[in-house]
């Protein structure tokens, strides 16, 4: 069954204007906000609208179907009028309201739990359109897969829906109009790599479905078979839950995927067989160095491991000194949840850690190396994330030396303007991964991304900015655009790129 989500309790208070606005034919005064009544019955009116993709309210439903069930005793039922509402007199108690679009197979139902004491009630229902999205999961070779699980992912809300294939490898996802990122899993046991729509192995890297307003068929997949490489996580001899071990292919420019493992200490990540390099990290709370394969600390030492086939493969970290020290604001605040970043000048493997609750942290490394620090406050904050010491760029950070003992950098951040808000086609749809710069035409003062639904934020020091916005890569058809902004104060920008072919 797809999965459903629950609107009304965040648009209550909407409700007198919404039934005022849509009653105004049938009275020329506003309808009057709910009253207490010492009538044996209270009123129950329910406005039925559309729901788009925003969460915002569409044109009123007439014909769906509304129906009331109370504890105990049947349900009545009832269609909207013309303008969308429908109207019951009930005896004072809570009641499960279930709403059906005019029409199933193209509006999602709407339930919930709806309190009639005490005074009239009116409330909002907005229902969803409903989509299908279909196609057919096959192995490399033309094969269909039986039981794979097919979920589609929405942009901007939590709620998944999935559907497994039949005998055929044919699905159908249904859920609510929206834009998505579809996945695929083979079934139990098969061991075939999962894959995003577009055959890529990040969500961010998918290709967006724009289902709004029509089902979208012929989502198919191919599925490769996998190897698994498997293994534990030690240090000093004892297993370590919550480590990560991290692989990135040899065979292509593309990003880690990392898995983490479990109480056991145990890992297992399926792969399509190559050549791959392996990092193992420890959790935050266990004091040990990253190691690359084949037992050495640093990347550019690594060596490629051969994953043609199931392997085993155990990583044992080593102890080592930390970067240690305090993140405060210029008030001599603790700021915890900053993540606090170290790498080599020639980067060799960032390693972040976040500041706790009294804005201490701790890092670490290999010993004998000059490291580069750089923070990321939390989203929403307003602080700046720089280089160390206030610095743009890791070409003019100051440096911090790490011999076998610990060493103590504190920091601090500094407060600035906060710059927010989309990049996305003229569609509508995100560019994900759209960089975007500010400064002036010598020197970029900060940069950001965009993540997943095409949203960025960055907080800058308060001024006039040159603002550089750079396409995504894929799917390579929108052009960069250039503008002015004034961050005297905060700013939220949405920005429309052109396609190059439109």
């Amino acid at each position: 069954m797809p999965q459903l989500r629950r609107f009304g309790a965040a648009f209550v208070r909407l409700m007198p204007f919404l039934l005022s606005a849509c009653v105004a034919s049938q009275s020329s005064t506003p309808t009057p906000a709910p009253t207490a009544t010492a009538s044996s019955q209270l009123t129950l009116r329910v406005l039925v609208t559309g729901l788009t993709d925003l969460d915002t309210s569409g044109p009123p439903l007439a014909g769906a179907r509304v129906c009331a069930a109370p504890p105990r005793g049947g349900e009545r039922c009832t269609e909207t009028a013309k303008d969308g509402t429908a109207t019951f007199a009930l005896a004072p108690t809570t009641y499960l309201l279930r709403v059906d679009g005019p029409d199933a197979a193209r509006w999602m139902t709407d339930t919930r739990v709806v309190d009639v004491t005490g005074a009239d009630t009116a409330v909002w229902v907005g229902l969803p359109g409903r989509i299908r999205i279909t196609g057919v999961v096959r192995m490399e070779s033309g094969a269909a897969v039986a039981r794979a699980q097919a979920c589609a992912h929405p942009l901007s809300r939590v709620d998944i829906t999935c559907a497994r294939t039949g005998a055929d490898g044919k699905y159908t996802i249904e859920t609510r109009a929206d834009l998505y990122r579809v996945d695929v899993e083979g079934p139990p046991g098969a061991k075939l790599v999962p894959q995003w729509e577009g055959g890529s192995a990040f969500e961010d890297n998918a290709a967006i479905l724009d289902a709004r307003t029509s089902d979208v068929p012929d989502v198919d997949f191919a599925l490769q078979p996998g190897v698994v490489l498997r293994g534990t996580v030690r240090v000093a001899g004892a297993t370590i839950e919550d480590a990560q071990v991290c692989l990135s292919t040899l065979a292509a420019p593309l990003g880690w995927q990392c898995e983490r493992t479990d109480k056991h200490g145990a890992y297992a990540a399926l792969r399509v067989p190559g050549d791959y390099w392996v990092w193992a990290l420890p959790p935050d709370r266990v004091r040990a160095t990253g190691l690359w394969y084949d037992r050495v600390l640093g990347g550019v030492d690594a060596t490629a491991f051969d994953l043609s086939s199931d392997a085993a493969l155990d990583m044992s970290l080593p102890n080592g000194p930390q970067i240690r020290g305090r993140v405060r604001n210029e008030a001599g605040e603790p700021v915890p949840d900053v993540f606090v970043c170290v790498d080599t000048p020639f980067t060799s493997g960032r390693i972040c850690r976040p500041s706790g609750f009294d804005g201490s942290y701790a890092v670490t490394t290999r010993a004998g190396q000059t490291y580069i620090l750089s923070v990321i406050p939390p989203a929403g904050s307003g602080y700046i994330a720089e280089y160390w010491d206030h610095k743009h760029n890791w070409v003019e950070a100051d440096a911090v030396r790490l011999a076998t003992g610990d060493t103590q950098v504190d920091l601090v951040l500094r407060r600035g303007v906060i710059v927010k808000g989309t990049i996305k086609d003229k569609r509508g749809l995100p560019a994900v991964s759209a960089t975007i710069n500010f400064g002036d035409p010598r020197e970029v003062e900060a940069a950001g991304a965009t993540d997943g639904t095409g949203a960025f934020e960055v907080v800058v020091p308060p001024g006039k900015y040159h603002v550089d916005v750079f396409p995504p890569r894929f799917p390579g058809n929108l052009v960069g655009r250039e503008m002015e902004i004034d961050a005297g104060g905060a700013v939220d920008i949405d920005i429309v790129l052109e396609d190059i072919s439109p």
